[in-house]
């Protein structure tokens, strides 16, 4: 009985590895033509949109990969940049601090009020 337990365990997980891995890429094929499709037809962003779904479908794969390196090559931005507005920082990424990313030009820039800021 013990046995078939653990067939029952590397059953569930060679599944589980096959629809992540095996699985995503098929879901993501439609996508992925799509993108192509619509770059043909001289919409960027719409392709964009579709290289990127694409890659959040095929996870870790080199076809995450090759639909990220799409969306860079499109966007012309870091794959970084495609999470959401809001979305909670990774973890390997490196927050830069407010003053870091302030110019220094402007002495005492951080004082003006709002109103006449614009």
């Amino acid at each position: 009985m013990k046995s078939c337990n653990k067939h029952n365990l590397v059953i569930a997980t060679i599944g589980a590895w096959w629809l992540s891995h095996i699985a995503g890429v098929f879901r993501a094929f439609p996508y992925a033509c799509a993108a192509e499709r619509d770059e043909r037809n001289g919409l960027p962003y719409t392709a964009a949109m579709e290289w990127r779904k694409a890659a959040e479908l095929t996870t870790n794969t080199r076809a995450a990969e090759y639909s990220w390196q799409q969306w860079e090559r499109i966007m012309q931005l870091p794959r970084r940049l495609a999470r959401p507005v809001g979305a909670s920082q990774p973890a390997n990424v490196p927050l830069k601090s407010a003053s870091a990313t302030r110019p220094t030009a402007i002495p005492g820039m951080d004082r003006l009020p709002f109103s006449n800021a614009a």
